[in-house]
């Protein structure tokens, strides 16, 4: 049984239950429950106590907890050691006391009385489900009170454990501030450690929810008098006034809001996918850890309470909840939670507020509690009361509706109170999103739960007259004309009624079909309306509205819908009454519209035109199948308005869609197909025939006809199958094709004719309406003879359509390995010529031979000959189209039977093992043909090579000539998952199916060893060229660590030289190594001699497809790995697959798009990928839609990955592409798009592989689009193109108008900046090829180096071998050096210029306005995006997710933050400008003592905090300098241009970038005061005061307009870095201290040590420890950069490096290909 009091002991949260501070003493105290019982507690206290020791226990000793091993945790208290060390000066003693108690004390007994010493007692005592009361009172020693104000109070802990940390090494006295920062820190540390060794938070949860769920479904007591009083109260509010909220119509949940005399209401209601008794837990759980953090991640930093109180032996509790409401004061919200159950078995749950209750003790006790459970006096008591029923409609499906009220209390902004109202309903998303599952399942169960109807005679009178009248129907029409529709198993009829004058036009529709379901659920599914697929549908369609009015009864329902009609008609509403019933055995559902006067509520504008319609649908049991029914639909409906009647009529189809709808909602066509094929495949297998007299006739007939045709009478036919071989035979004027294909097929005789007889299965009538097929039927005669009649219609206008009646008989052979199908002409009664229709002839005979097979599979050769004359004037092209594509069935089944993975397995297997049992002898020339084999590889290695671009990265390649040969060399490498046996398996099996290449004439063995065979190979060549052939000797050996492969070409007698074919050679090698993983290094050289008169750069050219040979094997072996073994290097792989061209582009199918061929093509390859396409049939078109990658507006979807359909997938893949125009780098756009859709996060979270392959897709996207790479070399070009010539353009204009200071100030400043550029491209070429720093020197030049760096990161590029830096930092390098050295100066100095000019008696200048804009917006462009490429970075989010992910994830978001920052600081340079230069024409003593309080303030500032040293790592002198510079440069960008990033601790600090900012803006009006101030009388100012007051106010007022917009539209809980008093020291420790990952924690090796000197033993320590473990596992950052950052006291002896010493700036910034590696995360760039 659930104990309450249980519940609420055992959800307590973490809190300082006990605080005081007496007499230089703190004591305090922590309760919290552990997720473990008392002994393995006990154990883990003993373990972290040897970390507060500072020495680890024997590895015997320590038990690590379960899913940890012993080496975590090891390296765990060494992390608590050194966190311990950080905290007091001595080290701590831990002794067990009994079983249930630990007592902790200095370790030294001398220290006990000393400042700052802590001692205490751990108490433990055992809760439910096998958990822990853990309950920690520590004592600490203050020495005595010292003056509290010198306490510096700081958000940041970093920065505040670092002040507490200089007071207690002083041993100085400390304040209670200080005490309690202190030992919470300590005791939060001890608990959180212990809490996340032990973590068992969602079982926990799991846990008490199911205790939960059973009391509430089990519980058997009644609330008392005053519970259902409350209940009966709360229920009233469900009769408010409600009106539906705007756009909520068509969402999963539905709000509604009312306004009433006590202020505004809220309802919110939805159907959710969990039992009621779950969901009504789940409500009543509020101390759940996930609801806790959830409530934490909403209220940020600021500590807000929960409380629950239950009431005993009651169905009632109390809670307190506290919230942040931003801008306001916190409010808390106390309430009398009570709940009963109905007799119907829903749930009732209201919420009564504490100001609500009767007075009496239980109300000021309750009062009592609320008051001292509030965190401080200034919370606010707010009410809330509400009501939450809970409908059950399911096992696991039930109804949640809640309403209510929230009353805030006080004043508080408007935008928090509708915050604050969203989160007050968001209990039934919540829920909803938390239970959700696939919506088809939902709707399964929901049709199951469904009752019986009534019958005809337990209907009410209003419900029989809704009936009969939708009865009536059946009888009322008899002449139905038959309608053409696109849905193959649907038929539908019209009834034509004329129109009446002055009437209004109707539509008479009538449908039937068969459905895969019980008449029952076929009806449940009919009367469920808004069922999840058909609200899907809905939405799919684009109607605007379907929803349920009124529910009397599950078979009596109100129901509306607003339809989409085709332009220019307005949208029709239906207002409709829904009853159903059963009658003797039919299963009968109505509809009738209803009166006018009823007004249906859609939250939403528009008036559409009001329709009326009457239906009734039978679903009717089949005798034969139980799971089948038949469905009679007649249809009634008047649009509305004045419509023509043919306008109406062509509305019948659209109207009738719902029997398409039934059926595909139940279809299993692919089930029924497969059980009729097996049945007569069954019959031809066994039964016995016995032919007349007549069929023996057609057949001798058709025999003689088709079989006599010789083979060279046929022409060949270009077949989109190269594996399907075609032959025709079309005389020249005649009507008449003779055709004939041939295939291997890996499947029975009698599966393959019961495929081809089977003409009435529903994919054969599906694939004859897609063709716009006419009629197709089928007369059975007997069980070998048939009639089948088809009519179709050509595809060219004018031409009368075809018919066709054949008579089809099959015979087996004499001993049954051959069949064969006999089709001729036939007339018969049953089908007699229809009018308007020309017959046609069509003889055809298909014979299937059984093949044998090494394999095991069954294989049959097919063999289909056909003669068809589809009548006079038909053009020659209709006639061959037509056959040919008749003959396209015959690839259809050839691929549908495709067993080449099997047979291609069975093979390698055999050859793997001939491989690995040889111990044959090698002749002399074989020794000599290996021999020349390994000299193949010498010969190229010492020649000059050039690397090639292949077109998968995973594969390398390189290209070298020998001197004195025409004839290139090639090389390429890659890694195959398979051993090497396998690998060469696969190379030997000459006829494996993976080697049916389109174009192979012939490929024949003429000798045949385990080691050695003569191959003859016969190639097609494209025109002009002649075909080649090959004769190729190869042999094979076994190597030390794998085995070689040597192809050589041979002479023979047997195979002499022919006219018509150019003997080409191809000698190469293959090697293949074994790697330490288990995997397979290949090395292919090849030297290709096409022969011939081949042009040598043609040959050349060809290179790349010769080397891609390896790649071909890879994929191979990649495509047979299973799903689930597949990791990050097989999402590479299949990324360069799905953007690599491929030969089935050439050939894609009707409806189908290049990249719909390629990722098909891909899914037959992978095996992984056929198996995600079976699990998710979306997938296809998900990927689809992203290889396409058509620029368009990226589209919104909500949807789950249970619930994604091919719709969503259509939308969520074609949104990539806007991602990838949007973002730098593809990693970025990759990032922002899976943020995007929830689906896509669940499926990174499911498969590892998935972030990897989108990567590379995005990747290779980005490099081959027009808008991708060169949208950014342009953008970027022609932005700093545009600003430079606009400044030479100034320099002209200011030069020949007497302003040649002005001209040569802004000369200078240009010629800085493009110094400046110079300096870094010597600096990042300088140890390279002259060449490219000259080519680097002219793109600086040009003005185009930005572009060229936006390109190049854009691009991915990798650091260049002798770079300096990578990719992204010079980017923002050149950047910073544009905007420091040209942007800011030039736009400062113009404007400037203008004023005096105007003081002068000048005019302003366009040209001079329009530069200072073109300025100040490249500037507001360089910052923004500076900021926004380090933000959005994937890395950087994941490595410093505290700083870096302010940027929604939201496409529109980031595009209107993006444009915000850019106008931000453009506003803001131009403010600072106009200020500025208001300053220097005031005098320049104001500009002298401005620059030297504000820069000296801010350097101060950093002193005194311990913050001046920047963390680039330099020493002595060069320290002090590169800081002095590094501050100032950073101050004067974020005065100017408030550039985001500089918010960073390692940079300015985000208090201080705040403070700077209002202090910049201040200036601006001080500065605009002193300037007219400092004005003579009489003396005219540059501008009227006013207007200058104006211009400088509009400029601030826009810039924190743009400025709040973006704090608002930013991620809220980012709001902080602006005001965080974290250093730079301590964000440099962080690294170290705070993260567990070990390329983080070494990040401070690339740091100044200044910042990180008080932890340099720990980090000496960890390193020393480390080093040998990470030269073994060899992590990527583990690299030669990394290591010269390392101090040589902090290596290992035997891994230091002779005279070696620790890198210097240039070493570590610009000494080499790997040293970016040691720059941080954040902080700065």
């Amino acid at each position: 049984m659930f104990n309450q009091a249980s519940y609420q002991s055992s959800r307590s949260l973490n809190s300082i239950s006990h605080s005081q501070f007496s007499d230089g003493v703190l004591v305090m105290s922590i309760t919290l429950v552990l997720h473990a019982s008392p002994a393995p507690l006990l154990r883990a206290l003993m373990n972290l106590g040897s970390a507060f020791v500072g020495k680890l226990p024997p590895d015997d000793n320590v038990i690590p907890p379960p899913g940890l091993t012993r080496q975590e945790v090891i390296r765990s208290l060494k992390l608590g050691i050194m966190k311990q060390r950080q905290r007091f000066e001595h080290d701590l003693a831990v002794e067990a006391v009994g079983e249930r108690s630990v007592e902790f004390r200095p370790f030294d007994a001398a220290a006990s009385s000393t400042p700052h010493a802590v001692s205490g007692t751990v108490l433990l005592e055992e809760a439910d489900h096998d958990t822990t009361l853990f309950t920690v009172a520590a004592r600490m020693n203050a020495a005595a009170e010292v003056n509290s104000s010198s306490s510096n109070a700081n958000g940041s802990s970093a920065t505040g454990t670092a002040r507490v940390e200089r007071t207690a090494s002083a041993a100085r006295a400390l304040s209670k501030k200080d005490a309690e920062t202190l030992l919470s820190d300590f005791l939060s540390s001890l608990s959180s450690n212990l809490f996340a060794l032990f973590d068992r938070s969602s079982e926990i949860d799991e846990l008490v929810l199911k205790e939960l769920a059973d009391y509430f479904r089990a519980a058997t007591t009644s609330p008392s008098d005053h519970e259902v009083a409350l209940i009966e109260k709360a229920r009233t509010f469900a009769n408010k006034p409600w009106r539906r909220s705007a756009g909520s119509v068509r969402e999963q949940v539905e709000y509604f809001r009312a306004l009433s005399n006590d202020g505004p209401w809220g309802k919110a209601t939805s159907v959710v996918d969990a039992g009621a008794a779950q969901v009504v837990a789940r409500c009543w759980h509020l101390l759940s850890y996930a609801r806790n953090e959830i409530h934490a991640s909403k209220q940020g930093k600021t500590p807000t309470l929960r409380l629950n109180t239950a009431v005993p032996n009651s169905h009632s509790t109390l809670q307190l909840v506290e919230m942040n409401l931003p801008g306001a004061s916190n409010r808390a919200f106390a309430c009398k939670w009570t709940w009963r159950r109905t007799p119907d078995g829903a749930f009732e749950l209201a919420v009564t507020s504490v100001q609500d209750l009767a007075e009496g003790s239980e109300t000021r006790s309750t009062m009592a509690a609320v008051e001292s459970g509030k965190s401080s006096a200034n919370v606010i008591l707010g009410e809330l009361r509400s009501l939450y029923v809970v409908q059950p409609l399911a096992t696991n499906v039930c109804r949640v509706t809640m309403c209510g009220q929230g009353v805030a209390k006080g004043w508080i902004p408007k935008l928090a109170m509708d915050y604050a109202s969203k989160n007050f309903l968001g209990f039934v998303d919540k829920a909803r999103d938390t239970f959700e599952r696939s919506g088809k399942d939902v709707d399964a169960e929901l049709r199951g739960a469904f009752p019986r109807p009534p019958s005809m005679d337990d209907l009410g009178v209003e419900q029989r007259e809704v009936m009969n009248r939708c009865r009536a129907l059946d009888s009322e029409i008899s002449d139905w004309t038959s309608l053409k529709t696109s849905f193959a198993m649907v038929q539908m009829w019209l009834h034509k009624a004329p129109a009446k004058r002055g009437e209004r036009s109707i539509g008479w529709g009538k449908a039937a079909c068969t459905l895969d379901c019980s008449a029952r659920v076929a009806l449940a599914w009919q009367q469920d309306f808004c069922s999840r697929q058909r609200m899907v549908v809905c939405e799919q369609m684009g109607h605007p509205a379907r929803l349920v009015v009124k529910r009397t009864t599950l078979h009596d329902q109100t129901l509306a819908m607003i339809k989409t009609f085709p332009f220019p008609l307005q949208d029709r509403e239906f207002v409709v009454r829904q009853v159903s019933c059963t009658l003797d055995g039919t299963f009968l559902y109505a509809i009738a519209s209803v009166d006018d006067d009823v007004v249906v509520d859609y939250g939403m504008s528009g008036s559409p035109v009001r329709g009326s319609s009457k239906g009734l649908v039978k679903f009717t049991p089949t005798e034969t199948d139980p799971n089948q029914c038949s469905l009679e639909l007649y249809q009634y409906f008047d649009a509305g308005g004045w419509i023509p009647a043919f306008v109406a009529n062509r509305l019948i189809p659209l109207v009738l869609e719902v029997a398409q709808e039934s059926r595909m909602a139940f279809q299993r066509d692919d089930e029924v197909d497969e059980m009729e094929r097996n049945e007569l495949a069954g019959v031809i297998e066994h039964r016995q025939q016995v032919y007349d007299g007549v069929e023996v006739e057609l057949m001798k007939r058709v025999q003689g006809e088709l079989g006599s045709i010789k083979e060279e009478d046929f022409n060949e036919f270009e077949s989109s199958d190269h594996l399907v071989k075609v032959q025709g035979i079309l005389v020249e004027g005649s009507s008449v094709l003779v055709g004939r294909a041939t295939t291997l097929v890996d499947a029975s005789i009698a599966e393959l004719a019961a495929w081809e007889l089977a003409r009435m299965s529903r994919v054969n009538m599906h694939r004859h309406a897609d063709r716009n097929g006419l009629q197709r039927e089928l007369k059975k005669m007997n069980e070998h003879q048939m009639l089948f009649h088809l009519g179709i219609q050509l595809p060219v206008p004018g031409i009368r359509p075809r018919q066709l009646v054949t008579r089809v008989v099959w015979k087996w052979a004499e001993g049954k390995d051959e069949l064969t199908i006999f089709c001729d002409n036939v007339k018969h009664e049953a089908f007699p010529d229809r009018e308007g229709s020309e017959r046609i002839s069509n003889t055809n005979m298909i014979k299937y031979k059984k093949e044998e097979s090494a394999s095991g599979v069954a294989q049959t050769n097919v063999i289909w000959t056909q003669q068809v004359d589809i009548g006079e004037s038909i053009p020659k092209w209709i006639v061959i189209r037509e056959g040919l594509r008749h003959f396209s069935y015959l690839s259809t089944i050839r691929k549908r039977h495709d067993e080449s993975s099997a047979i291609d397995a069975a093979s390698n297997l055999r050859l793997v093992t001939m491989i690995q049992n040889h111990d044959g002898d090698y002749s002399e020339r074989e020794e000599e043909i290996l021999e020349g084999g390994r000299k193949m590889l010498e010969v190229f290695e010492q020649q000059e090579s050039k690397e090639l671009k292949m077109s998968s990265r995973t594969t390398q390649a390189k290209m070298a000539f020998k001197d004195g040969q025409s004839h290139a060399y090639g090389w390429s490498s890659a890694v195959v998952r398979a051993s090497p046996a396998q690998v060469l398996a696969h190379a030997w099996d000459t006829f494996g199916r993976f080697n049916n290449f389109e174009g192979t004439l012939e490929q024949t063995l003429d000798e045949d060893g385990e080691h050695d065979k003569l191959l003859y190979l016969k190639k097609k060549v494209p025109n002009p060229f002649d075909d080649r052939d090959f004769l190729s000797r190869i042999v094979w050996r076994k190597r030390a660590s794998g085995y070689i492969f040597v192809s050589v070409p041979e002479l023979s007698d047997a195979r002499p030289l022919s006219s018509d074919v150019v003997r080409a050679k191809y000698p190469s090698m293959l090697k293949m190594t074994s790697t330490s993983d288990g995997l397979t290094q290949l090395d292919y050289i090849v030297r290709p001699d096409m022969g011939g008169s081949v042009p040598l750069w043609l040959a050349r050219s060809l290179m790349g497809s010769s080397l891609a040979w390896v790649t071909e094997i890879q994929q191979f072996f990649g495509g047979l790995r299973a799903l689930g073994d597949w990791d990050a290097k097989d999402g590479e792989a299949v990324g360069e697959l799905l953007v690599t061209k491929t030969d089935a582009e050439k050939h894609h199918g009707k409806g189908e798009t290049r990249a719909g061929a390629r990722v098909r093509a891909s899914m037959e390859k992978y095996k992984g990928l056929r198996e995600l396409g079976e699990k998710h049939d979306w997938f296809k078109a998900l990927l689809t839609k992203v290889v396409e990658n058509k620029l368009r507006p990226a589209g919104d979807s909500k949807t789950k990955l249970c619930n994604m359909s091919v719709k969503h997938a259509n939308v969520i893949g074609g949104a990539l592409a806007s991602c990838i125009a949007a973002n730098l780098t593809a990693h970025a756009a990759v990032d922002e798009w899976i943020l995007r859709y929830p689906a896509m996060r669940e499926l990174e979270r499911e498969y590892v592989w998935f972030r990897p392959m989108m990567d590379t897709v995005a990747q290779r996207l980005l490099e081959s689009v027009g808008w991708g790479l060169k949208m950014r070399l342009y953008t970027g070009a022609s932005l700093s193109t545009m600003d430079l010539f606009s400044d030479l353009y100034m320099i002209y204009t200011y030069a020949t108008t007497g302003q040649q200071g002005v001209a040569l100030s802004l000369a200078i400043m240009v010629g800085l900046c493009l110094g400046g550029q110079c300096l870094l491209v010597w600096l990042q070429t300088r140890k390279g090829p002259k060449l490219v720093m000259l080519k680097e020197l002219l793109i600086v030049l040009s003005g185009m180096k930005p572009g060229i760096d936006a390109m190049r990161v854009a691009g991915g590029n990798e650091q260049a071998k002798n770079a300096a830096i990578s990719p992204d930092m010079e980017l923002a390098t050149t950047r910073c050096i544009e905007m420091v050295s040209e942007s800011v100066p030039g736009t400062l100095l113009q404007v400037h210029s203008l004023l005096i000019v105007k003081s002068d008696g000048g005019n302003f200048g366009k040209a001079a306005l329009a530069s200072i804009i073109v300025s100040a917006l490249t500037t507001g462009f360089g910052a923004a995006i500076t900021s926004f490429d380090f933000d959005v970075n994937p890395q950087r989010r994941r490595d410093e997710p505290d700083f870096y992910g302010y940027i929604p994830d939201a496409a529109s978001s980031r595009t209107l933050i993006f444009f915000f920052m850019i106008i931000n600081s453009a506003l803001l340079l131009l403010v600072r400008s106009v200020s500025f230069a208001l300053l220097v024409m005031a005098g320049g003593r104001w500009v002298l003592v401005y620059l030297v309080s504000d820069m000296g303030l801010y350097v101060t500032y950093k002193i005194l905090r311990r913050d001046f040293w920047h963390w680039i790592p330099l020493e002595g002198a060069a320290s002090v300098v590169e800081s002095v510079l590094e501050r100032l440069l950073v101050k004067v960008l974020v005065d100017f241009t408030g550039v985001i990033q500089f918010r960073a601790a390692g940079e300015m600090g985000g208090a201080w970038f705040t403070f700077s900012t209002v202090v910049t803006l201040a200036v601006s009006f001080i500065s605009t005061h002193f300037y007219y101030a400092s004005l003579e009388e009489n003396e005219e100012g540059v501008m009227m005061e006013g207007d200058a007051w104006m211009m400088v106010g509009g400029l601030s007022a826009g810039w924190i307009c743009f400025f709040t917009a973006f704090l608002l539209i930013m991620k809220s809980g980012f709001r902080g870095t602006f005001f965080s008093l974290q250093t730079g020291h301590a964000w440099v420790k962080s690294f170290f201290v705070d993260y567990e990952e070990d390329r983080i924690k070494m990040f401070v090796h690339g740091q100044n040590q200044k910042q990180w000197a008080s932890i340099r033993d720990d980090v000496k320590e960890y390193t020393l420890d480390n080093w040998e473990r990470w030269e073994e596992e060899k992590p990527p950052w583990f690299n030669g950069a990394f290591k010269a950052s390392v101090d040589e006291d902090m290596i290992p002896a035997g891994s230091r490096e002779g005279g070696r010493r620790r890198s210097s700036l240039g070493d570590i910034l610009f000494g080499g290909s790997e040293a970016a590696q040691v720059v941080p995360v954040g902080g700065g760039i």
